[in-house]
């Protein structure tokens, strides 16, 4: 058996879905449709700051300071969710999973041609079919939406190695997850690859899991990481 697996993140490391996230996050907050045209410097705002957000609760406070023109937002939005509302978040989760939902069912072609995968889902989707290492997907996305872009896009990963909000929502972190997988699996050493710091972190109490920040995604301003490329060229010296 290999001893070694492959633990990716969705957004922002495999698709681009940060248009997505701010059409249905604008239309939640400010009522405003997913199919109006984009202001370019408040998208803008709104992608300089998306690395402070890594649950979909966390938009409940992000919103508000994105929309409404708030300055000071990275301090604002830690004071923010250091005072949450539990159950006004359950109800802006159950509220813009609904608005995506529908967004798929009746608007379908509108809602895939707002992600788009980056070339280093392409390179992974070739190492898969080459090497056929362990692959898992570990994301706060649901399930049903990251098996429709793979299978969209022709990468035929097992729906049993897709774990999404759904089961990750039951975990303290991502990296609580990895490792009880890891042990109840078998694996001993693991490479995640994730644009938000704060996932990574997760992982600091677990030597045998190798971090990689994807500078390409929404990751935070002046760490260091990797691009691409050097992502990459580090799985295929991992798997080999």
């Amino acid at each position: 058996m290999n001893s070694k697996v492959l633990f990716l993140d969705f957004d922002g490391v495999l698709f681009d879905t940060l248009k997505e996230v701010y059409l249905v996050n604008r239309q939640l907050y400010c009522g405003i449709s997913m199919f109006d045209e984009v202001d370019k410097e408040n998208y803008q705002l709104y992608s300089k700051f998306k690395y402070l957000v890594y649950n979909i609760w966390m938009f409940y406070y992000y919103n508000p300071l994105l929309f409404d023109g708030c300055d000071d937002i990275a301090n604002k939005f830690s004071f923010a969710i250091q005072n949450r509302d539990i159950e006004a978040e359950n109800a802006f989760c159950a509220e813009f999973l609904s608005i995506r939902a529908d967004l798929v069912k009746n608007n379908y072609e509108f809602w895939k041609n707002l992600e788009t995968p980056y070339n280093f889902f392409y390179e992974i989707k070739k190492i898969y079919e080459e090497k056929e290492p362990k692959i898992v997907v570990v994301s706060k996305k649901n399930k049903a939406s990251i098996i429709e872009r793979f299978n969209s896009y022709g990468f035929n990963l097992s729906p049993d190695n897709v774990f999404a909000r759904e089961i990750l929502d039951k975990y303290p972190t991502k990296g609580d997850f990895m490792a009880e997988y890891m042990n109840q699996k078998g694996f001993k050493e693991a490479i995640f690859v994730d644009d938000n710091n704060n996932n990574l972190k997760t992982c600091d109490n677990y030597p045998n899991i190798k971090q990689i920040l994807a500078l390409w995604g929404n990751s935070q301003p002046n760490l260091a990481g990797y691009s691409q490329e050097s992502a990459i060229e580090e799985i295929k010296e991992f798997i080999n």
